[in-house]
């Protein structure tokens, strides 16, 4: 009995899922400016060239 109620549970959860897979995000999601670089397909254009100095706290 339980081999049936879980085999029939793994059969709908798999159904779902790829039901679900079909789902895409709207052109407004992927278009956007400030998107994530997750596969390193466009490089970083927010990055500001310049100089760095050391901050020395003379309170301590």
């Amino acid at each position: 009995m339980n081999s049936i109620i879980f085999g029939g549970l793994a059969v709908l959860s798999l159904f779902v899922f790829f039901n679900l897979g079909k789902v895409k995000a709207s052109k407004k999601q992927t278009d956007r400016d400030n998107r994530i670089n997750r596969f390193g397909k466009k490089k970083p254009d927010n990055i500001i060239e310049g100089e760095s100095e050391e901050v020395i706290d003379e309170d301590k």
